[in-house]
């Protein structure tokens, strides 16, 4: 029998980890490199792998539990009923064949690791995107390790606890009774840091981080002298109250001349409103603020008018703007409110509902507003979002009745997956399509694109009506994909045929595949356009689509993308 030097068995039998949680959680850990949506760097893959780990440990631990409490018990019943007598463990067999098997799980976890290139090397290829060589991704095992053995050390100290808590309760109570309220007491302790002390540390540190990042005026952006611009000196809004983002959106972009000279064509000055968080105390006020200023703009006198809720920290993209403003040669006013400083990811987690309230507001005044004008002599009204900018735009709306009923086009591009319509369509989509690629009602109004190539086919298509709504949503975005129910549950989208950039060896298994998307959405901009959550030029070809307009024919558009291309070559690179 293999022996080990008395010092490493000393420090075996004090870390002493369980061993079918150690099979286990390297199983998870095995499992967590299989491909998800988007290419992993070594330290969100790591993460992944840790928490899977941990998972997997957990469930181990849990079935030993089981085994010493009472399955080894009525199994030496059964088997001396039978006449037999259960051979016994000799403890120093016992912790060397303990400490072999975490040696093999080690060396197995670096082999298996370079099988995990070649996934991740396939999920890369069909995003665009660069591989890591075996050698680096050999650096996955100790990040994902670590967390590994930190979770469990942190459920360790859970476990003292309930043992010291068991100990230190009322020694009249009997045994039960403390056992069982020291666990209750462990486990709300845990619920409480879970769902309120960590995320709450988490959001109160971004807001002291961002709000200072929201005061500060950001490079390359003077004060907007165009009266058509917000923050400019004839605008009701304060420049200083726009907030960073919001100043990026009026101060930059491009103004008549620059159109003309990117296009070739006349241009008019391009319309953009916006209101900051200090611009007015409410919601309500913020979009009354916007409409004020369409009205100031002379809004009403343009071809075409986009509503965009922002995203957390009041972002609008550059790209977006842009991309109407190319087609129309700038007769159009964008008008945006800002609800949040903080990032879409950390709003998410703090509070959707206070994207959702400012989107009603803005999108419900300017509907309210627009409608006054002459029928047949106003602007088409478009609604344009993007991530949370889409929880906010469709929060406006009651049902799909209610949105043809307000505007005339609309272009939701990656919508999250706890998007409200976006749910009911798909859920409700023609039988025999696919939740990736869904139609619903043969596409006479709400229409799903993949990417460009979906969008180019539907040009021209004189059975899409007057009214459009259009989603964009990538097969490898995790942000249209990343549920709570991935934990248990599988999704229609792994039980279908792959969209068009997602790895066909991705498979759903419980637990794993959500901590795998969940590690794939802060990576989800962090890849080419067109992949992930990143989509680029394929808004304009949106934007072309939803305006109905006869004029954008496939080969004005395909000019547009290259004037636009032009345009983004004069933006500061930090928008």
């Amino acid at each position: 029998m293999l022996t080990f030097p008395p010092p490493v068995e000393r420090a075996w039998d004090r870390l002493r980890p369980d061993p079918v949680g150690l099979v286990l959680g390297s199983v998870f850990f095995v499992l967590a490199l299989t491909p998800s949506l988007i290419p992993r760097d070594i330290l969100f893959q790591g993460v992944a792998c840790g928490l899977c780990a941990a998972t997997g440990y957990l469930v181990g631990v849990w079935l030993s539990w089981n085994w010493r409490t009472w399955v080894s018990k009525v199994v030496q019943i059964l088997w001396e009923a039978s006449g037999r007598s259960l051979p016994s463990w000799v403890p120093r067999w016992r912790r060397r064949v303990e400490i072999t098997l975490s040696v093999i799980v080690v060396l197995g976890l670096n082999a298996i690791l370079l099988q995990a290139v070649h996934w991740q090397q396939q999920v890369a290829s069909l995003t665009d995107y660069r591989a890591y060589t075996p050698a680096q991704y050999l650096l996955v095992f100790p990040v994902g390790f670590s967390i590994w053995m930190a979770l469990v050390m942190v459920g360790r100290g859970f476990l003292h606890l309930e043992a010291w808590l068991k100990r230190h309760l009322p020694q009249r109570l009997p045994l039960p009774v403390r056992s069982v309220s020291s666990w209750i007491i462990v486990l709300v302790l845990v619920f409480t840091l879970v769902n309120q002390a960590i995320p709450g540390i988490i959001i109160r540190g971004a807001e002291s981080a961002f709000s200072v990042r929201n005061s500060a005026d950001p490079p390359s952006t003077p004060r907007p002298t165009a009266a058509e611009r917000s923050g400019s000196p004839e605008s009701l809004v304060a420049w200083e109250s726009l907030g960073a983002y919001g100043k990026r959106f009026v101060g930059r972009g491009l103004n008549a001349q620059g159109l003309e000279k990117v296009t070739s064509r006349p241009a008019s000055e391009p319309i953009r409103v916006y209101a900051g968080l200090e611009s007015a105390g409410s919601d309500q006020a913020r979009a009354a603020l916007v409409v004020e200023e369409l009205k100031r703009t002379g809004a009403a006198s343009r071809s075409a008018i986009m509503i965009a809720p922002t995203t957390g920290t009041g972002w609008v993209d550059p790209v977006a703007a842009l991309s109407l403003e190319v087609l129309y040669d700038g007769d159009t006013a964008i008008a945006a409110a800002q609800y949040s400083y903080l990032p879409s990811g950390v709003q998410f987690i703090a509070d959707t509902d206070k994207a959702r309230a400012s989107g009603k507001a803005l999108v419900t005044a300017v509907v309210a507003w627009w409608k006054t004008l002459p029928e047949g002599d106003r602007p088409r009204l478009l609604l344009y979002g993007e991530s949370m900018g889409v929880l906010a735009g469709e929060a406006a709306f009651d049902s799909l009745a209610d949105v043809l009923d307000s505007v005339d086009g609309v272009l939701w591009a990656g919508p999250p997956n706890s998007s409200r319509l976006w749910q009911d369509l798909v859920t409700r989509r023609d039988p025999g399509t696919g939740e990736v690629d869904p139609t619903y009602s043969a596409g006479l109004t709400v229409r799903f694109a993949q990417d460009q190539e979906d969008m180019e086919a539907f040009a021209g298509d004189t059975t899409w009506g007057d009214h459009r709504i259009l989603y964009i949503q990538h097969a490898s975005d995790p942000v249209v994909w990343w549920s709570p129910r991935l934990i248990r549950q599988t999704p229609d989208w792994l039980r279908e045929q792959p969209g068009k950039d997602r790895s066909p060896t991705m498979r759903w298994m419980p637990y794993i595949t959500f901590f795998q998307v969940s590690a794939d959405l802060p990576r989800a901009m962090n890849v080419p356009a067109g992949h992930g959550h990143r989509y680029g030029a394929e808004i304009l070809d949106g934007l072309a689509l939803i305006s109905h307009d006869s004029s954008f024919t496939p080969e004005r558009v395909a000019q547009a993308r290259q004037e636009l291309e032009r345009a983004l070559a004069t933006q500061p690179s930090d928008d």
